[in-house]
């Protein structure tokens, strides 16, 4: 770094209007700050204004002002590196106007930093450098510039499971995303930026099921197969049970009395249920001839059914 004295700093060709530009940029702060409204910040603004007064009026205030550590905080959020090589200038002229040495302010890192801003901003005519050690070097990796996704695409490995027992829950182990892009790569998307929508329904019945992976703002299906095991327990049939003496014959076809009948579920594993009358539905259907007025009574639950006929009495 470029080592800054009073004599340096005190070069006509350093000193020339430097005041005037400085105090045009700490105004044209305050303007922006102003046209926040409600959110403008007054006490950021009359510390720029202090700045500029000491500018104008010669006063040799002005370092000890600007390196506040606060001053210098509020205004590194929202200068650019024009407006902070500024900021060294203030402290520039601060030592123009009569400031005996960078003693006079507590924050010596503040004048560190200042001082290589100083060196960038009339970097086209340094003075003779004096190196403690060897400049370091560093690389900087060239810019990567990220490309527009174009779409996804959906793996599968051995792991991912494509046959699932009735009742059984879906697993996302084995599914693989990438993200597609313009230039015609091709990135890996991790686990945890990817989702699987799952059916609420899935595996409650013996079907091809589909999931769908979202990713990237895109979307793919995979289709799954549910069967029945031989553990599965679902319903094979239905039976009703009427009370001793029921007749199945009746005055009014139209309102048959059916609260003593009971109706029952059989299942794969062999086992039954008697339904609640809620549970089950009745269906009638005229079945008469031109001999005889007769009524098809239908018993259903789920997907089975029971049929019987109820006569006119004659």
């Amino acid at each position: 770094m470029i080592t800054l004295n009073k004599e340096i700093l005190m070069h006509p060709d350093f000193a020339k209007n430097l005041a005037d530009e400085l105090c045009e940029y700490l105004e044209a702060l305050m303007d922006a700050e102003f046209e926040k409204g409600d959110e403008c910040d007054f006490d950021f603004i009359d510390e720029c204004a202090d700045a500029i007064n000491e500018i104008r009026s010669g006063g040799s205030d002005i370092l000890p002002v600007i390196s506040r550590k606060d001053f210098f905080k509020r205004i590194n959020g929202r200068a650019n590196e024009k407006y902070k090589a500024v900021l060294a200038a203030c402290a520039a002229i601060a030592l123009i106007l009569g400031v005996a040495s960078f003693s006079r302010t507590e924050n010596t890192s503040f004048i560190k930093e200042i001082s290589g801003y100083i060196s960038e901003l009339f970097g086209s005519e340094k003075p003779t450098e004096h190196h403690t050690s060897a400049p370091e070097t560093t690389t900087q990796p060239p810019a990567v510039t990220e490309e527009a996704v174009t779409g996804i695409e959906v793996e599968t490995t051995p792991e991912f499971k494509t046959e699932y027992a009735v009742g059984e829950s879906f697993s996302a182990e084995g599914i693989k995303v990438y993200a597609l892009y313009e230039n015609g790569a091709r990135k890996s998307v991790k686990a945890v930026d990817f989702t699987v929508e799952v059916p609420e329904s899935f595996a409650s019945q013996a079907k091809y099921e589909t999931v769908t992976v979202k990713a990237c703002g895109f979307e793919k299906t995979l289709e799954v197969r549910v069967i029945d095991t031989l553990e599965t327990k679902k319903l094979t049939s239905l039976y009703a049970l009427f009370a001793d003496g029921f007749d199945f014959t009746a005055e009014d076809l139209e309102n048959i009395d059916l609260s003593a009948m009971k109706v029952y579920a059989v299942y794969s594993d062999e086992s039954e249920r008697e339904l609640s009358s809620d549970e089950y539905y009745l269906e009638f259907e005229d079945d008469s001839t031109f001999f005889e007025k007769r009524v098809i009574v239908t018993v259903g639950y789920e997907s089975c059914s029971c049929s019987f006929a109820v006569t006119e009495r004659r």
